[in-house]
């Protein structure tokens, strides 16, 4: 009986593990990485949803895109001769 209270405890732990694993992995969102000629690691980048960060291989924030639209409607609504807005 003791056997089977092991056996299912450590089923359980390995089940929340599983959870927490899972969860994290979709909080961090997809992660790319960026090799030079070399072969050599040179940065990152996370995407999550239409954002995506880079960074350089310290891990340094090297900046952001954003993805506008959709394939049909790739500039999702801005108007194409002033893609950061009218000049003010």
């Amino acid at each position: 009986m003791k056997r089977i209270l092991i056996v299912e405890f450590l089923v359980v732990i390995g089940l929340i593990a599983a959870i927490v694993v899972a969860a994290r992995s979709i909080a961090y969102g997809q992660q790319s990485t960026f090799t030079d000629k070399n072969g050599h690691f040179a940065g990152s980048s996370i995407t999550h949803g239409p954002k995506t960060d880079f960074y350089d291989a310290r891990g340094r924030y090297q900046g952001t895109t954003t993805q506008q639209g959709t394939p049909s409607n790739p500039l999702g609504g801005v108007d194409g001769s002033k893609p950061f807005g009218p000049r003010k």
